[in-house]
């Protein structure tokens, strides 16, 4: 009897033992190591936020004990795992001493589980099954990658016997989601600017503030010139949202702005410490060459008029955006999408001029209004640029894990409206009247009068948007990018101010009488290019 429990169990030491418990015990221990097995995988699967894997959709730990259920009941299943044991066969160990190799354990396994390949470099460890881990090679012999194979679970095995869990490198793309709400600060800087000068100044008594050294040395040029504009933070605010309408089409909206960026100069005198004046070229036939209208000057001697007076300068620059697109995916892939931008576009360029100079000619070096007489000259030059057209471009995002890059490159095509607005006026209070003699008349030191210029122009504008995104929470990025947009044809101030005057026409000779002579303008509107660039800080959210 003894020895035929020998030859029916040769796999237990204990001979006294009775065969019925003896088979009793084996298929319990059997039904602990596929009952372990399971809660492997299903436990795998929870870790890894109820990755169904070969599903390829979150089946979430509640919902997937039905699936983990129906894996252990096929032979096809037995093959592909026994395959395994064949590369190298490990016994895995357990708390009572009992062995069971693979090929045992696998005998419970009854449902087909369909075979996902990966490449070890496209899985990372996320876990280790049993009491100690074993060690990992990524590699094979030479180098050559070694194949690793998903049984179904979504979590990757090598030669070993499953003491590592491995699970495909995560890449996802984070703008999945089915709406987005974008918000930015703009810290953005414009492009450098020139203008004529405008307001000179010149540190010795007695020297009128004229712009030409062969008539008048040391004059500077306070306000205005070459590259004397932008070029500083002009910060701003942007925000873009929308929503998919389907897994390939989506809409959205954007909305930007800069802040009002500012140039100001305000200065005024008696002229003892120093002249000042605004320059201009005087046409007078007489005259033809650079000249100025005094604000203060003083040369010390009481046969030459004196002036005492201020000036104050103002240029100004507004810049924003409005757009509505959509957008249509092109491409999608593992950690990758890239979509085509299609939509509407509006932007709003302005700068302005205004300028305001105040001065009193006096004959004896003091202000009183009873014996001098009284300039005023207001200058009021704006450019407004208003475009209207289509957009085209594209968007690719690529995702690792919490980290997201986007581009964003597109060409704005479309009609720029110009309009110039020309605002000036000056006054002239002869001594010892306390109201004008004659009403304010058109046209400042560098304006004309009232006078609007309107172009039309076919333009288009370029623009690049480079953003690097971190979830920092659940449905939350930070993100910082880079930002230009350039405008090809664009109306400035500093292109059409127009410094030829005929100083005849400004102020009256002593007989109270003006020139005759209309001061030339300019029949044609002139443009340029024009560009924002900078960074951008904002907060994504998505749901």
């Amino acid at each position: 009897m003894v020895d035929s429990i020998i030859q029916i169990n040769p796999v237990f030491p204990d001979y006294t033992r009775n065969p019925m418990k003896n088979q009793m015990k084996t298929k319990w221990k059997m039904l602990t190591l596929a009952a372990m097995l399971s809660a492997t995988t299903t436990s795998a699967s929870a870790a890894d936020n109820g990755s169904g894997g070969a599903y390829d959709e979150d089946a979430y730990f509640a919902g997937s004990s039905n699936y983990a259920e129906s894996l252990y009941d096929d032979k096809a299943s037995t093959d592909k795992i026994g395959s395994a044991r064949s590369v190298e066969s490990l016994p895995a160990v357990y708390d009572d001493s009992y062995v069971a190799d693979l090929n045992q354990a696998a005998m419970g396994v009854q449902d087909q589980a369909y075979e996902t390949e990966y490449f070890d470099q496209e899985v990372e460890p996320v876990a280790y099954v049993g009491d100690e881990a074993s060690y990992h090679s990524p590699g094979v012999g030479s180098g050559v990658p070694a194949r690793t194979a998903s049984h179904g679970t979504g979590y990757q095995t090598q030669s070993r016997a499953s003491r590592m869990v491995r699970r495909p490198t995560q890449r996802t793309v984070l703008s999945s989601a089915q709406a987005w709400m974008t918000a930015e600060a703009l810290l953005w800087f414009p492009e450098v600017r020139s203008t004529p000068p405008l307001v000179t100044t010149n540190a010795t008594a007695g020297n009128d503030p004229t712009l030409d050294p062969a008539i008048v040395p040391n004059s500077v040029v306070a306000f205005g010139g070459n590259d004397a504009f932008g070029g500083d933070l002009q910060a701003g605010f942007r925000l873009d949202g929308g929503f998919m309408l389907s897994e390939d089409f989506g809409i959205g909206g954007r909305f930007w702005f800069l802040g009002e960026g500012e140039d100001t100069y305000a200065n005024q005198g008696d002229g003892t410490t120093g002249s000042i004046g605004v320059p201009f070229f005087d046409t007078d036939p007489a005259v033809a060459a650079e000249n100025s209208v005094r604000v203060a000057f003083n040369n010390g001697n009481p046969l030459v008029t004196d002036f005492i007076g201020s000036v104050n300068s103002r240029l100004t620059l507004d810049v924003y955006g409005a757009e509505g697109y959509g957008k249509l995916r092109l491409l999608e892939g593992k950690g990758y999408r890239s979509d085509f931008i299609g939509g509407f576009s509006h932007f709003g360029i302005d700068e302005r001029f205004t300028q305001t100079v105040t001065a009193f000619e006096s004959l004896d070096a003091t202000l009183d209004p009873a014996i001098d007489n009284q300039f005023s000259f207001v200058d009021d030059l704006e450019a407004e640029n208003r475009f209207y057209g289509g957009q085209i471009g594209f968007l690719t995002e690529v995702g690792h894990g919490a980290w997201k890059l986007s581009a964003l490159t597109k060409v704005h095509l479309g009609d720029m409206e110009q309009t110039l607005i020309n605002r000036g006026s000056r006054t002239f209070d002869a001594a010892g009247v306390t109201a004008p003699v004659t009403a304010p008349t058109p046209g400042g030191i560098l304006t004309v009068g009232v006078n609007d210029e309107t172009n039309n122009e076919f333009t288009f504008a370029p623009e690049v948007n480079l953003k690097m995104a971190y979830q920092m929470r659940p449905h939350v990025s930070f993100s910082v990018g880079y930002s230009f947009i350039m405008w090809n044809d664009v109306l400035m101030v500093g292109d059409n101010i127009n410094r030829n005057v005929n100083f005849g026409a400004l102020v009256p000779d002593g007989g109270g009488n003006y020139d005759n002579v209309v001061r030339p303008f300019d029949t044609g509107l002139k443009t340029d290019s024009f560009f924002v660039h900078g960074l951008d800080l904002g907060a994504v959210i998505e749901f």
